[in-house]
């Protein structure tokens, strides 16, 4: 009878995984074209048919980081946004990425000034909630120091104002073992040829052999032309701040989220960025680098999900 019990605990457990996977809405593909020609891949996933007298949903337009594509996004956040939470949701594939090819280092600006061609061909009905992880954040927010219009600027393990380089000092003088990891994981690019260091630095450890295998072939196909990092650190500081740190513009509405297990982005990076928006900080105890995709996937979505609803 135990055993029954426990056969019948785990059908239902698989009825309701292919019932949620079946109630998920689909996530689609396009390109858009830039003025330049530039083509960039915009992956979108919107919730079900509303009341057309409806006001339009929130919408969230989600910007990845280094070695990364709009395919982060898509594999648990896309759907979860659109499906659990009525928000219609996008992502787009940075310039220089796999499904966005480019034959050169880009530009931060470069990188903000297509994001907001991008965003303003997609028509949308209302100022979208800009979301972005790691080197994403200093790409949302030079787009919004330009001038692009945003209902609020989530900040997920970012890179904080003042670049990376302080940040690589502390885990140098904290651990040798870590600053080498970081060093030939990004440096390197062992992220994208050694499952190892891509389970290790995005992941703290945390998937099987075949799992760690899938996403280093992927950080390899989108690490191969990425952001300008001489430009981008000769430009530095970027933004203005007063005393206390904060930005002088007057900026939307903020979420900043860290990472308790983050090898990338410490604590004070993250407090830094939450100084910056005049956010207070929210962490992830024992969660990783890439939220998004790691075990805390659906609490990190549903965490960013409510703060658009508020």
């Amino acid at each position: 009878m135990a055993a029954l019990a426990k056969s019948m605990v785990a059908l239902r457990a698989v009825l309701l995984l292919a019932s949620a996977a079946a109630l998920a809405p689909p996530v689609s593909e396009r390109v858009v074209t830039l003025k330049d020609g530039q083509r960039m891949q915009w992956l979108s996933c919107e919730p079900a048919k509303r009341n057309p007298f409806a006001p339009p949903p929130p919408t969230c337009v989600f910007v990845h980081g280094t070695f990364h594509g709009a395919w982060c996004w898509a594999e648990k956040w896309l759907p979860r946004f659109a499906g659990t939470h009525g928000i219609a949701a996008h992502a787009l594939s940075l310039r220089g990425t796999s499904a966005s090819p480019y034959d050169k280092a880009v530009k931060l600006s470069q990188h903000a000034a297509d994001l907001g061609e991008a965003i303003a061909a997609l028509g949308l009905e209302r100022p979208p909630h800009l979301v972005a992880h790691s080197f994403g954040g200093p790409v949302i927010l030079d787009a919004v120091n330009e001038g692009l219009d945003a209902a609020g600027v989530a900040l997920l393990c970012s890179v904080p104002p003042s670049g990376n380089g302080p940040g690589v000092k502390r885990v140098l003088f904290r651990s040798l073992g870590e600053a080498w990891l970081i060093t030939r994981a990004f440096a390197l690019k062992t992220a994208g040829t050694n499952p190892d260091d891509a389970n290790a630095i995005f992941f703290n450890g945390e998937l099987d052999g075949d799992a760690a295998a899938r996403y280093a072939a992927r950080f390899k196909a989108d690490g191969e032309t990425g952001l300008d990092l001489r430009d981008y650190t000769k430009s530095l500081p970027r933004w203005p701040v007063d005393a206390a740190g904060a930005w002088t513009k007057a900026a939307p509405k903020a979420l900043v989220v860290g990472c308790g297990a983050d090898r990338v982005v410490d604590d004070v990076a993250v407090r830094e960025t939450g100084a910056f928006l005049r956010a207070d900080p929210k962490t992830l105890p024992g969660a990783p680098h890439d939220l998004m995709l790691a075990d805390v996937a659906d609490d990190a979505a549903d965490l960013v999900a409510a703060w658009v609803a508020g």
